[in-house]
Order: C-alpha cells, then structure tokens, then sequence
C-alpha cells in the first residue's frame, strides 16, 4: 500500500476530526448548528446541518467562498494537529452538490449555444473544483471542447464547438 494515499479509517478518522473543529467554529461563531462527518462512496465529507437558514447563507457566502474559507482553515488547523494532510471537504446541507448540479446544467447550456452559434462561450469566474466539473460536463457532449483562460482568482471556463 501506497504511504502517500491515507486509507479509508484514516479518512474517516480525519473527518472526525474536521467535524470536531468545525463544531468549535460554529460556536465562536454563535451559530447553533451540527456539523456531521458523513461519507459519499470513497469520499468523507463534514455537513454542516439544521441551523437557522440565514445562518447557513452566512456560512457559505457568496457562490461559496465562505465556505471554500471554512473548509481551508478546517484543513489547515486540523492538518496540523493530527500532522497530516486533511483530505476533507466542508458542506453545508449539500451545498456544494446543488452547486455541482448548476454548473453541469450551465456547461450543458453553453455547450449548446457553442453547438448553435459555432461561437465559443465564456462562463463566470470559478474555482479550480467548479471548471473540473464544468470540463468534466462539457466532456460527456459531442461536438463541444473546453479550456480555462484567466488568472485565478478571475480564471473562467471556455466552452466552444470543436473544429
């Protein structure tokens, strides 16, 4: 076995973890919510659940870079107290699974119009995880290419019709 890829009790350990900080968080933060470590697969996962609704806005923010910062200081804090590297995501109440389901819909509709127009279509400014998901779609489609142009954090997909 690999010392570099953590096993499945290792994750799961570590989501516990995640879990445990994200609860301290929430309540320096005087939000009365539960974060709850959950597995997707292979994957682990800590969803923050039944708070207040304007709460939970608040804790993701706007197209969830709030959330993207709870996560990273999640990571960064819990990595160095179990001195490993988190391999963690933070959600709130599938948060980023509804985000995942928009951005493949939106990929699917520029795909479209590139297909329609035989002009390329540019998409908002992303994440490095949000364009995987787009250029993931985007692959499933005939016809259709994409690439990622821009400067983090301005960086954007391009979807276009294939030559």
């Amino acid at each position: 076995m690999n010392a570099d890829i953590p096993d499945e009790v290792d994750l799961e350990e570590q989501a516990d973890a995640v879990a445990d900080f994200v609860e301290e968080l929430l309540g320096q933060m005087d939000i009365d919510a539960i974060a709850e470590p959950a597995q997707q697969g292979d994957r682990f996962y800590v969803d923050i659940l039944e708070g207040p609704p304007e709460d939970l806005a608040l804790l993701i923010g706007k197209h969830g870079q709030t959330l993207d910062a709870i996560q990273e200081l999640a990571r960064n804090v819990v990595g160095r107290r179990l001195d490993e590297r988190i391999r963690v995501l933070v959600d709130v109440e599938d948060y980023r699974k509804r985000r995942a389901s928009r951005l493949e819909e939106r990929a699917r509709e520029a795909a479209e119009r590139a297909l329609a127009t035989g002009q390329e279509q540019e998409l908002e400014p992303m994440d490095a995880l949000e364009r995987k998901i787009v250029h993931d779609a985007v692959a499933s489609i005939e016809g259709v290419q994409s690439g990622s142009r821009g400067e983090d954090p301005n960086r954007f997909v391009v979807v276009s019709p294939v030559d």
